[in-house]
């Protein structure tokens, strides 16, 4: 969703000025994010496709042990719904994350964030969580790290969704 537009207008206050406006848009990310395949990841790709899931997720977390099964029922309703979406691990080494979620049979992309872009972008402040975030790189709604939250969330998602 990155481009530039322009566009001239009347000056609401000046009878007669025409002003011309140039509007810039960045990419959501400053870079594309390395998936487990070798892959890259757009986050704009991504939620040009509609509503995006994004799980926040390490396997060194307390609860990451009882949040496993968890990921797998978000990984399958978004399969489910045509949801894109994506795994985000971030402090850990890419063998160990990708080997424990793809061990769980979880087939949404799993991308390695080291930097914190999208814990950033998204201001994850607790891990592990669920979000959805709109077409425009907003935040919809957050869960997590209760089950029983996460569920809610997406059987309000898929009650939304065709």
């Amino acid at each position: 969703m990155a481009g530039t537009a322009a566009a001239v207008c009347y000056h609401p206050v000046v009878p007669g000025l025409l002003v011309a406006l140039t509007l810039t848009v960045a990419p959501l990310l400053a870079q594309e994010l390395p998936v487990a395949d070798g892959s890259a990841f757009s986050l704009d790709r991504t939620l040009a496709a509609g509503p995006a899931v994004f799980v926040f997720w390490n396997s060194w977390l307390p609860e990451a042990g009882r949040f496993v099964p968890l990921l797998q029922e978000v990984d399958r309703a978004a399969a489910a719904h045509g949801w894109p979406g994506a795994v985000v691990v971030f402090q850990e080494d890419g063998d160990t994350w990708s080997g424990k979620i793809g061990a769980a049979g979880v087939a949404l992309p799993r991308l390695l964030d080291r930097r914190g872009q999208l814990l950033r972008r998204f201001q994850v402040t607790r891990a592990p969580s669920v979000l959805v975030v709109g077409r425009r790189g907003e935040v919809l709604e957050r869960s997590g790290p209760e089950p029983e939250k996460v569920r809610a969330l997406l059987a309000a998602l898929a009650a939304r969704r065709p």
